[in-house]
């Protein structure tokens, strides 16, 4: 790949930088959560209310899913991109038909801001992705 500007050639960065970075720490913690809940159903049902009996899959889904955009955007991976923004589409459907409206507002919102943060992450060192 070259840069426009001076026609020399860009070096890919070892390591994804901060920003990246810290969105892939966030998404570590935030994953630390789902086996606890699953092996707690009664915390998970006094948070989000009651939930349909496929939702422990799609959370292993989603967990297995996070693991691969972990490691895929640490080595700064286009398909890593990509799974990231169909874990985020599945999580309208997910979002606005399961949960109840006491808690949908708090975690669309949440989902709506790491998403924006996310496409900001990745778009600004998508040049280095391949």
């Amino acid at each position: 790949m070259t840069n426009s500007s001076n026609n020399t050639k860009l070096s890919k960065p070892t390591w994804p930088g901060k920003f990246v970075t810290f969105m892939i720490a966030l998404l570590i913690f935030g994953d630390l959560q789902i086996p606890y809940f699953l092996a707690n159903p009664d915390a998970l049902h006094s948070i989000y209310g009651n939930l349909p009996s496929w939702y422990p899959v799609y959370a292993i889904l989603g967990l297995a899913s996070n693991v691969a955009i972990v490691i895929g955007m640490w080595k700064m991976k286009k398909w890593a991109a990509y799974i990231l923004i169909a874990y985020f589409l599945s999580k309208i459907p997910t979002e606005l038909f399961v949960f109840n409206p006491r808690t949908l507002l708090a975690i669309a919102s949440t989902t709506i801001v790491g998403a924006i943060l996310w496409f900001w992450a990745v778009k600004r060192m998508w040049k280095y992705f391949d």
